[in-house]
């Protein structure tokens, strides 16, 4: 009867540890979206790891403006010649964002004027609205985390459609 008293004893508090551990082993600290000025690189997804809503900018950039100018539309800019670029303030990113969850086939319209190409483009590469949206809202956070005079941005593949659907951050000089 002691051994089976002390073999439950053991069980259960290899049982309690055992959660314990597991529970620290799967939910470390929360992931955030780190300053980054040299990686670059525009992509069609966001990474795994962001979770949009959830995962943020590392630090809060505590010098922005009190009023930060926002367009419903993102702005033409040459900065990738011979393509066609175009940039927004990270906070319509997330509008843009979400109005390609809400209506993937027409978010386009706002982000390179051309809804059709755009839904025609990322839907080509297996993208969704849902994907779309996660992608631009992690560079949006990219943009927060790296400081008041980055943009998000998105261009035109040499110099016209197709479309790359793909998105990155850009500073402002």
């Amino acid at each position: 009867m002691k051994i089976v008293r002390l073999v439950i004893v053991t069980l259960a508090l290899c049982m309690v540890h055992g959660s314990a551990g597991a529970m620290a082993a799967t939910n470390p600290a929360a992931p955030c979206v780190a300053k980054d000025t040299q990686n670059l690189t525009p992509t069609t997804r966001a990474p795994a790891w962001y979770v949009p809503g959830v995962t943020g900018p590392c630090q809060a950039d505590a010098g922005g403006p009190i009023v930060e100018p926002m367009t419903a539309y993102w702005v033409y800019f040459s900065a990738f010649s011979p393509s066609d670029a175009f940039r927004t303030v990270p906070y319509n990113a997330d509008y843009s964002a979400r109005d390609c969850e809400v209506s993937f086939r027409t978010c386009g319209q706002y982000i390179i004027s051309y809804a059709w190409a755009f839904w025609y483009s990322c839907s080509g590469r297996g993208l969704s609205g849902y994907d779309v949206a996660r992608n631009i809202r992690y560079w949006a956070d990219r943009a927060r985390a790296n400081g008041t005079n980055w943009r998000v941005y998105t261009w035109t593949e040499a110099g016209g459609y197709p479309y790359g659907c793909a998105f990155s951050v850009y500073a402002l000089s």
